[in-house]
């Protein structure tokens, strides 16, 4: 009972926090409020996560998870600040190093224990040196909202490439009057035609995709360790099912205007003040 009063709470901070990210209009977005959005944002949810998926059992886990997950805010952050000046592959390492630490700490692993890196539809871990009893040394698992997404993008572009290292949609025609640019999960759509600020603009929303996945809890995974035998090369996890992501493209999104939505907000905000 007091397990199951202890998760209730955590997904009541977890919605609170959700719905209390800054969501200002564009004017009032300073890189304070940026900096203090990513920190405190990533720092609460990896707290909550680490609580749903039970590796918070004490004081001293709950400032693992609260610490880890604030420093990773602030690489999400510098991820943002890098992919906007044309440092766009070192930012997108960066990102998916800070997921991975928040991935590692709520799973009651060390954070520098496995590192990932996100590729269309999935997601693949290898274990460092500081992995304990290793199920493997290669983890995978699957995302079915990037399966979407990438369906999604393919439907409304034109031509694809890969930049950077990952996949970038082109569309002749935009999605809606005046939008240059749009992104699902990690698949950036921009307009033919349009300047270098769209892509950076769409890599902003990359990121922040990254940041989100980092947040969601996932339950249904497979933990890290093993209980007996060797380790093999290769683990399939099961599936991400990214329900922080989901919930803010359903609620979020649709519930605050295009210029008071915190994505767009941060997005413009980076890129105007490169």
């Amino acid at each position: 009972m007091k397990k199951r009063t202890i998760k209730s709470l955590a997904v009541a901070v977890l919605l609170a926090s959700l719905l209390a990210f800054p969501a200002y209009r564009l004017s009032a977005v300073s890189k304070s409020t940026e900096v203090l959005g990513n920190v405190v944002g990533s720092g609460v949810t990896t707290l909550v996560r680490g609580l749903l998926q039970g590796h918070v059992r004490n004081f001293k886990d709950a400032i693992k998870c609260l610490t880890y997950g604030s420093v990773s805010g602030y690489g999400f952050y510098q991820s943002k600040k890098l992919v906007v000046t044309d440092h766009v592959f070192s930012g997108i390492l960066l990102a998916n190093l800070s997921a991975s630490v928040i991935d590692n700490v709520t799973s009651g692993e060390g954070p520098l224990s496995y590192i990932g890196f996100s590729l269309p539809l999935v997601r693949i871990e290898i274990a460092t040196p500081l992995a304990r009893q290793k199920r493997s040394f290669l983890r995978v698992t699957v995302s079915p909202r990037d399966a979407i997404s990438l369906a999604l993008s393919f439907s409304k572009a034109d031509r694809v490439s890969v930049r950077n290292g990952m996949l970038v949609f082109e569309a002749d025609k935009p999605l809606a009057n005046n939008v240059m640019g749009w992104t699902n999960s990690l698949f950036p759509t921009v307009l033919s035609g349009s300047g270098e600020w769209v892509y950076q603009h769409e890599m902003v929303h990359v990121v922040q995709s990254l940041q989100l996945m980092a947040a969601s809890p996932e339950p249904f995974l497979q933990g890290h360790r093993r209980e007996e035998g060797k380790a093999s090369f290769l683990h399939f996890a099961g599936f991400r099912m990214q329900a922080i992501g989901l919930a803010n493209d359903l609620t979020m999104a649709k519930l605050q205007s295009y210029t008071k939505y915190w994505r767009e907000a941060e997005a413009y905000s980076l890129v105007q003040s490169k």
